[in-house]
């Protein structure tokens, strides 16, 4: 629980320039500037949300496909390929998180 204060002093030009980086940091202000003095590691990743959402495609498109076989409207064979499709789109993300 946070119980103490500490104010310091910045310039009119800092203050925004501080807020912006919280909020594009996904922190709130004071968490960002004490992880900062801390020397945590603050990493933003701008493309993330749209890998996050390339990830989510191939699962849409496994259930659909999920769908389509339990209606027996398609036989689903040799999904060989999307299985390696589905193992390299994982080995991205862990290659960035390698790099941090």
């Amino acid at each position: 629980m946070k119980s103490e204060r500490f104010n310091i002093r910045i310039t009119p030009q800092e203050k925004p320039a501080i807020i912006s980086r919280a909020r594009r940091a996904g922190r709130t202000t004071s968490e960002f500037m004490t992880g900062t003095v801390l020397n945590w590691k603050i990493i933003v990743i701008d493309s993330l949300p749209g890998m996050v959402s390339q990830l989510k495609a191939p699962g849409r498109n496994l259930n659909q496909l999920t769908v389509l076989c339990s209606m027996r409207k398609v036989q689903a064979i040799k999904l060989e390929e999307f299985e390696a499709m589905l193992a390299n789109i994982h080995s991205e993300p862990c290659k960035l998180t390698e790099m941090l």
